[in-house]
């Protein structure tokens, strides 16, 4: 299964969403892209639902000269590592302290950037729907559901057009419930299942947030 862009991947992914949500699609929904590739899937998510939509900004953490990231960071939480790749590497937290502390940074500017001066949708006793546009990475999409889960919302959703089978067995456990529309065994990046898969860029993921969240909006 491929899909033909992200736009049409959301709309499929929202017509599975519906029906599942039932009673609780409208004001106690929350849509949540896992920035900023996940913001055009998860935008036709949150039209379909009439739902306000957030960004959950993930950073990688990384060892230079090493491809594989180490770790993850979500605002508000500790970086989340990945104990057996730091053991590979020789390399423990206390070491990454600078990475942690820039890639803090980057997650507060982009936050800023994308939501332009609007606040954080409030998540307590919600509905959140974490979308990506592929589940390839459990440690960034553990770091998001972390960070989200500590906001205590009633029902935690993670959603994806495409997901590593073997990802979203093990991420189950973190949430309530997973919906996938392809379950490949093997997927090592989003890219591949797209005809078009273009990096969104931090312009592009604003303007998505402005358009479904607009100040004084639904909330």
């Amino acid at each position: 299964m491929r899909f033909l862009d992200r736009s049409t991947a959301g709309h499929r992914l929202a017509r599975r969403l519906v029906p599942l949500l039932g009673g609780r699609a409208g004001a106690g929904v929350v849509v949540l892209g896992l920035a900023p590739g996940g913001l055009p899937v998860a935008a036709e998510v949150a039209e379909a639902l009439d739902a306000p939509l957030d960004a959950a900004v993930v950073r990688p953490l990384a060892v230079p000269g090493h491809d594989r990231p180490v770790g993850a960071i979500a605002d508000g939480d500790p970086p989340l590592f990945d104990g057996y790749t730091l053991r590979t590497l020789g390399v423990t937290p206390a070491e990454l302290g600078a990475s942690v502390k820039r890639e803090r940074v980057e997650v507060h500017r982009r936050e800023a950037l994308y939501r332009q001066g609007r606040s954080r949708l409030p998540l307590h006793g919600r509905t959140v729907v974490l979308v990506s546009d592929g589940l390839t990475d459990a440690l960034t999409t553990r770091a998001a559901l972390h960070a989200l889960a500590a906001d205590r919302p009633a029902h935690l959703v993670l959603a994806a057009p495409v997901c590593d089978a073997r990802i979203a067995a093990d991420l189950r456990r973190d949430v309530d419930t997973v919906v996938c529309l392809h379950l490949p065994r093997y997927a090592h990046a989003a890219g591949p299942w797209y005809g078009e898969f273009h990096e969104v860029t931090d312009r592009e993921a604003a303007v998505l947030l402005r358009r479904y969240t607009p100040a004084g909006g639904r909330s």
